[in-house]
């Protein structure tokens, strides 16, 4: 395969003439207009670039950039084993063939693809992050080591969280898992691109805290921008939703004692109960469920109340489901109806809150003693004690005052 720039005969009202490319194998050929205009004395046909004049750095950079990914889609076409055509190579240029970049190929499955509307904005987030790091980035440049480094840049320049990159390595996990399906060859064993759940404890309240919240929220006190976030937030607590759930919600749902809703996440059908306690916070404010605030708004609001609350604690809306499962599992309920209860579609999504509630064990800990003295005897208020056997039974002796009794 062969390719050149050229210049056109013809010539606009400037007498400017349009640069181009063209792309030859064998009989087969194609080109492609580029938006660069210069009069024909200015054009070098033996170097193929522009000669010195007006614009003419910023041209021949353009070129020399063209140049470059020719080289670099040949090289990558050649590595996957695949066929290059001109017309694969012009597309490969306007970043329109998804099977030579990868970013290209995620966006064009991520448009094709019906996703739910939080897992769109996922994907797309996720992808957007990676072109940022890198605008273009063809299949046989990805390897085991360019992961490495994009997760240290989204960590270190990006601030990501351990859990953020997580989720963003698991789509593009899926991508990858997607592009060998297609026949795509990669340039490293897919296998070995493991993604791990990173090792948190999801953070959620006390009963104390969450009361301290139900206070406020009565309280005559409470910020009025407060009102709606918060109530939407005990709502989670009391029912385990998650806010994608809550915000498909009506007023006429939640008006009736047991309602039934579909999980936005996994689109299972699940009846929820209002407590006495939660009908009391409706009732207390009927622009639930009416008036609406972005999740982004719910939560940066719920970081102010938190703070009014004297809560030393980051405080999302996802607090509240984390909320509502360790209160249901520290109070001794079932793990099993838990899980039926949050919409789980596994138990063992539901196995990381037995971590959190199995801390509450060592408080039965302190009920361990292997000294024999009575737990119920009083303290002296000085000097040791040990335990002297007194007609089969040991009893407490204290021992300076055992040191003041005259020998026998």
């Amino acid at each position: 395969m062969t390719h050149k720039f050229a210049i056109r005969s013809d010539q606009n009202k400037d007498g400017k003439s349009l640069v181009f490319l063209i792309v030859r194998s064998g009989k087969l050929k194609t080109t492609m207009n580029l938006d660069i205009k210069v009069e024909k004395k200015f054009w070098d046909p033996i170097k193929t670039r522009v000669k010195k004049s007006e614009n003419s750095e910023n041209f021949n950079i353009i070129l020399d950039t063209i140049e470059a990914k020719i080289i670099l889609i040949k090289r990558d076409f050649l590595i996957t084993e695949r066929i290059l055509t001109p017309e694969l190579l012009v597309d490969a240029i306007n970043n329109n063939t998804p099977e030579f970049d990868f970013i290209s190929f995620c966006l064009h499955h991520i448009s094709n693809s019906v996703y739910a509307k939080n897992t769109m904005k996922a994907h797309k987030t996720a992808i957007n992050k990676l072109k940022e790091y890198r605008s273009e980035i063809p299949f046989s440049m990805l390897t085991l080591d360019f992961f490495e480094r994009y997760k240290k840049y989204l960590l270190t320049k990006k601030g990501n969280t351990d859990p953020t990159c997580w989720t963003d390595f698991k789509i593009l996990k899926k991508f990858i898992n997607l592009a060998h399906d297609r026949g795509i060859k990669l340039a490293f064993d897919k296998s070995k691109f493991v993604v791990k759940a990173p090792k948190t404890t999801p953070v959620f309240l006390t009963p104390e805290e969450v009361e301290k919240l139900h206070a406020y929220f009565f309280s005559e006190f409470t910020n009025p921008y407060h009102i709606l976030p918060l109530g939407y937030f005990l709502f989670s607590c009391y029912t385990g939703l998650r806010v994608s759930d809550i915000q498909s919600l009506t007023r006429k749902d939640v008006e009736k004692d047991i309602f039934r809703f579909q999980h936005i996440k996994t689109k299972n059908d699940q009846y929820m109960k209002i407590v006495d306690e939660l009908r009391e916070i409706l009732d207390h404010e009927p622009k639930l469920f009416v008036d609406r605030l972005s999740d982004q708004k719910l939560n940066k609001h719920l970081k102010l109340i938190a703070t009014t609350c004297k809560i030393d604690k980051k405080i999302s809306m996802h607090v509240g489901r984390h909320t509502f499962a360790t209160t249901i599992l520290l109070k001794n309920g079932s793990i099993t109806k838990l899980s039926k209860l949050l919409g789980h579609s596994s138990l063992k999504h539901t196995m990381v809150y037995n971590h959190i509630t199995d801390q509450s064990a060592l408080e039965d800990l302190d009920k361990i003693s292997f000294n024999k003295k009575n737990p119920h005897s009083p303290k002296e208020e000085s000097g040791s004690v040990y335990f002297k056997l007194v007609d089969g039974e040991y009893i407490p002796v204290n021992v300076d005052e055992e040191l003041k009794k005259p020998s026998p």
